[in-house]
């Protein structure tokens, strides 16, 4: 287990009927299987592969936690590219124009919620060829394409060239970059962190050495799903023991998505949480109010 790829493809094997993602649509969660999930990841992949994504590319991701969050993040790192996570937090321009230039992204692949942040930067940024949005809405830029287009372009480039997806994935080297992550950049311009895929299976495999992990295990994700230690710990670690990653079911707002998270951890049930101190108070604070 030397690359994601690899810690993927593993843990498909072995639990490919388990449930990987859970999203809540409508009014219950709905699972995605880790074969469900692999099959969504290669047709994405192959999409991208098909309007010219080559190793060593960049693309960003802005979006709320959720299914396709984890199966965009998957399909970029099989194409060799890597993965740009963004805060849904920036609510600046010249935030996102920073990251999106100083990474060099190629694409960017973007929630509804979080699309009206980019439209700005589309005639701006001569180098970010393809906006590419999660959701079903009106296209308003020539740049714009929406997910189901690029998975049918998936479903024709597998069907004729899968050999060359097939290669791809196995160039892919422990050393090569996965993530640039950028710091807050409160005191100077942001830095963007180098990850490799060795870094994450390696994070992975000293959090299991430290935690027991088993494929019956349920977590909600209220970290947000771009900081490290999410994607470890909450990510990668339960995708590798088989267990089940649940999405936060987004609101309109970040307060609306806030408000959701008790009525989701009474849903779900998770055997366990990852948190940071003041969520940690918040949550105290409720039990014992009762």
């Amino acid at each position: 287990m030397k690359t994601l790829i690899q810690l993927f493809e593993e843990s498909v094997e072995k639990f490919r009927d388990n449930n990987l993602l859970l999203e809540k649509t409508g009014n219950q969660y709905v699972g995605m299987t880790f074969a469900q999930t692999r099959e969504r990841v290669y047709r994405l992949a192959a999409g991208l592969m098909s309007l010219g994504i080559s190793k060593g590319d960049r693309i960003a991701l802005l979006s709320e936690g959720r299914n396709d969050w984890v199966v965009s993040e998957l399909a970029i790192l099989y194409t060799g590219a890597a993965n740009v996570p963004l805060s849904v937090k920036l609510m600046e321009t010249s935030d996102l124009r920073f990251r999106l230039s100083h990474s060099g992204a190629r694409m960017i692949i973007v929630s509804r919620n979080q699309l009206a942040k980019i439209s700005p930067l589309k005639d701006e940024l001569s180098e970010l060829e393809k906006v590419v949005i999660l959701d079903e809405v009106t296209k308003e830029h020539p740049k714009d394409i929406l997910l189901e287009e690029v998975l049918a372009l998936g479903d024709a480039f597998l069907a004729e060239k899968r050999h060359l997806l097939t290669e791809r994935m196995q160039s892919i080297q422990p050393g090569d970059l996965a993530n640039i992550c950028y710091t807050s950049g409160t005191t100077a311009d942001p830095k963007g962190i180098m990850l490799s895929h060795r870094n994450y299976t390696a994070n992975v495999e000293q959090s299991r050495s430290l935690m027991d992990v088993f494929p019956w295990y349920t977590t909600l994700l209220i970290l947000p799903w771009d900081h490290s230690f999410a994607h470890t710990c909450g990510i990668y670690t339960l995708m590798s023991a088989g267990g089940s990653l649940a999405a936060v079911q987004a609101g309109k707002t970040a307060m609306e998505t806030l408000k959701n998270i008790p009525v989701n951890i009474r849903e779900i049930r998770p055997v366990f949480l990852l948190s940071v101190p003041a969520l940690a108070k918040n949550f105290r604070k409720n039990i014992e109010k009762g």
